[in-house]
């Protein structure tokens, strides 16, 4: 494939994901996605054979930046010489401000599990491995956690976000949380990080 080729492709894959954004998954088309990308819509079949192979790459690309980024952003902090709740709490501050800015993203994500009840999708199986990668980097600086604790912990604290992420709005009657704001996402990863980390 030129170079051409693999822009024209990569330029619709952004297209479909800005579209997911704004419009929701159900809401994004061939003719959103062709006006988005500046193509016209036989392009889309000719590169993707339809919108759904469409639609999973873009699905795809999104959680390799939601997971794999994460895991190698926290690799280098603890190769610079950070400690293992330093480097948890900036790559988690960063995943907080990111997933709440994309709620139909994460929804889109998380589609099938909230429609169908189906767990058996992409999203579960690339989160259950991300969490349990994290755990073993984590479980060195938790050691008062049993190994099934530290997987709780994680686990509430990836449920809450997940919440917050599709739903970013969701306990403003209650407490405003704008992650927007270095100093609230800040608080809201120091008061997780305890459930993982010893005082």
């Amino acid at each position: 494939m030129g170079n051409e080729e693999q822009n024209a492709r990569d330029r619709i894959i952004r297209a479909t994901i800005a579209c997911i954004e704004r419009d929701g998954l159900e809401a994004t088309g061939i003719r959103e996605i062709a006006r988005e990308a500046q193509v016209n819509s036989a392009a889309i079949s000719y590169y993707f054979r339809g919108k759904e192979k469409l639609i999973s790459l873009a699905i795809e690309q999104t959680l390799d930046q939601a997971f794999g980024n994460v895991l190698t952003d926290f690799d280098k902090l603890r190769a610079g010489g950070v400690g293992v709740r330093e480097a948890f709490e900036t790559v988690l501050e960063d995943i907080v401000g990111n997933t709440t800015r994309y709620p139909r993203i994460a929804h889109a994500h998380f589609r099938e599990v909230l429609v169908h009840q189906s767990y058996e999708g992409m999203a579960i199986q690339r989160l259950n491995a991300f969490l349990g990668e994290l755990a073993a980097k984590l479980a060195p600086a938790a050691p008062h956690l049993t190994q099934d604790s530290l997987r709780m912990a994680l686990a509430q604290v990836w449920s809450s976000l997940l919440l917050l992420s599709m739903m970013p709005r969701l306990f403003d009657p209650f407490i405003l949380l704008d992650f927007a704001t270095l100093e609230t996402r800040r608080a809201w990863v120091k008061q997780a990080s305890r459930l993982i980390f010893a005082n």
